[in-house]
Parts: C-alpha cells; sequence; structure tokens
C-alpha cells in the first residue's frame, strides 16, 4: 500500500490544509475534490491542537479517518502528516511529500 508523508518543518501551523493537501496527493487529485475535511474532524480544533505556538515539551499524535484513508498528524520538533501507513518523518526539509510503496 501507498502512503504520503507530509513533513512541515517550517512553521506551518495550517495544519488541516496540510492534511487536505497530504489525502489529496495520496488519491492525485486536486485538493478542492475532496469532500470537506469538518465533516470528519473540526479544523480550527486540528489546527490550534498541533500549532506551532502550542508547542510544549509534549508530544502531541491524533490518528483520525478522513475520506476513506487513515490519517496521522504528530508534532514533535516538525509537524508530520502521515497519510495510509506508517513512516517516518521525510528527510527532504523543505516540506515536500514522499512516496513510497
Amino acid at each position: 500500500m501507498n502512503h504520503a508523508v507530509t513533513d512541515l518543518r517550517e512553521g506551518a501551523d495550517d495544519v488541516s490544509l496540510a492534511v487536505v493537501d497530504a489525502v489529496a496527493r495520496q488519491r492525485d487529485v486536486d485538493p478542492v475534490s475532496l469532500p470537506p475535511l469538518y465533516e470528519w474532524i473540526e479544523p480550527d480544533a486540528l489546527d490550534a491542537l498541533l500549532a506551532e505556538d502550542q508547542r510544549t515539551d509534549r508530544n502531541v499524535r491524533l490518528e483520525f479517518e478522513y475520506a476513506g484513508h487513515v490519517v496521522l498528524v504528530e508534532r514533535t520538533d516538525e509537524l508530520t502528516v502521515v497519510v495510509d501507513g506508517m513512516a517516518t518523518p521525510a528527510a527532504d526539509s523543505s516540506g515536500s511529500a514522499d512516496q513510497a510503496a
């Protein structure tokens, strides 16, 4: 099974947008063609929970389903979004996605 990983190391606080973007890349579709994220999870709460400025000495990890995909969002030193698979953060610091089989 393919999985998409997005590693957002450059202070992105729009976690909800990163989730939609990662699922769109997984499906190889335009993000606007996906159903609204709020049908699965409250985007503002997701953004607030995982915002970089809310970072403490604790890591935050949240897993949920969105549009038929399992999404894992984790905030450690970086913010990582994983779609449909277990993976480590992408090695590329530019915030690009890795695809693996």
